[in-house]
């Protein structure tokens, strides 16, 4: 049984791998900001089962040394086999904050792991450090090409593991639980379909009213209950999408952190990744949406009310469906070996699993954190 301070046990990821290092039996020390019952009440609100062996840490990763107390740094020197720092801020636009929390906040945990003379460093990180970049490997770092605040703010922190010889799990883009579409936070993939979400329901607040200006844009409710939307999406029509379900993506990391440190990286992604117009269109339907027609660039001509909407709300996504780097490597694999699972297949199946979820929650207001 391993000692492992975890940070970002309120996150998608982290509170998704949690209860795996508790099916292993690890100790886990949760460095948590606390609630108002302080960082326990806040831990026990986070976590479906409470052992023992969970302990709450007080603490706040963009302050030094993560803002853990000398009393708590003197308890645990010495006694932490692995630090997995999984804290982060997933903003693309907002460089202060992606600084602040994912470069200093990558620091501040570096620093007390030396303090607290951890025997290893794992650092879960994102396959999109790669940027722009056409074909990105484990090993590669210096051809990276960020692309946005959330990209670069990653790649430097990734920066700071490497040169403190830390392990590093380039995650693809997670998604909610294979078998139930549970999933914490909607962003990413649902951010995107999220906006298509809010304008859905904006059009039917004004076909109450009415159709009225709706019909001279092509603006259609059919019987059936689906949305004839004659807008545009701009996307690469070859470019893939790497999606991964929380569930595999929590299960390969438990199963590599039972490993001795390599110090090297690990892409913890989808081998066969989907076309992005694919997952866009089949996401689309099972939301009640047709009529969508697709292009490779960005238009300049004029643009009519709702299309400026909708490019508003997925303009900060452009990157992601534009391009994406084909990501290589197979040290997951090898290292596990037979323990190896290769994640789920992203088909309709799935997809449905996973809108089926998410529109639930939406109508109950949830465009957020659960």
């Amino acid at each position: 049984m391993d000692t492992i301070l975890l940070t970002g046990v309120t996150g998608q990821v982290g509170s998704s791998l949690a209860p795996r290092l508790q099916e292993k039996g690890h100790r886990v020390l949760y460095l948590i900001r606390p609630g108002e019952d302080g960082a326990a009440g806040r831990l026990r609100s986070v976590l479906d089962v409470m052992r023992e062996e969970d302990i709450a840490i007080e603490g706040d990763i963009t302050q030094p040394n993560a803002g853990v107390s000398r009393a708590e740094m003197r308890r645990w020197k010495g006694r932490v086999d692995k630090v997995v720092h999984g804290a982060a801020s997933v903003k693309f636009d907002q460089g202060d904050e992606a600084a602040r929390i994912n470069v200093q906040g990558t620091e501040n945990m570096l620093a007390l792991a030396e303090e607290l003379e951890a025997k290893e460093f794992n650092y879960l990180s994102t396959a999109y450090v790669a940027g722009s970049a056409d074909n990105f490997s484990e090993s590669d770092f210096e051809s990276a090409r960020p692309r946005n605040a959330y990209e670069l703010s990653k790649h430097r922190a990734e920066k700071l593991v490497r040169n403190r010889h830390g392990s590093v799990y380039r995650l693809g883009i997670v998604i909610g639980d294979s078998r139930t579409g549970y999933t914490k936070y909607f962003t990413g993939y649902y951010g995107y379909l999220s906006g298509f979400w809010r304008m859905l329901q904006g059009l039917r607040q004004k076909q109450g009213k009415g159709p009225g200006k709706l019909e001279s844009y092509g603006i259609v409710f059919r019987p059936d209950g689906t949305l004839e939307l004659p807008l545009r999406v701009s996307c690469s029509p070859t470019s893939t999408l790497n999606l991964v379900t929380s569930d595999w993506v929590s299960g390969t990391l438990a199963c590599l952190l039972e490993l001795p440190e390599k110090s090297q990286a690990y892409h913890i992604v989808n081998p066969r990744p989907p076309r992005v117009q694919w997952v866009i269109e089949t996401s689309l339907r099972y939301m009640g949406i047709t009529g969508i027609e697709y292009s490779q660039g960005l238009e300049s001509e004029p643009a009519s009310a709702p299309q400026k909407m909708l490019d508003r709300a997925l303009g900060p996504y452009w990157p992601y469906v534009s391009h994406e780097p084909v990501f290589t490597g197979s040290n997951a694999s090898r290292d596990l070996g037979v323990r190896y699972v290769e994640p789920p297949a992203v088909d309709e199946r799935l997809l449905g699993t996973m809108m089926r979820y998410a529109k639930n929650c939406w109508a109950n207001g949830h465009l957020g954190e659960l």
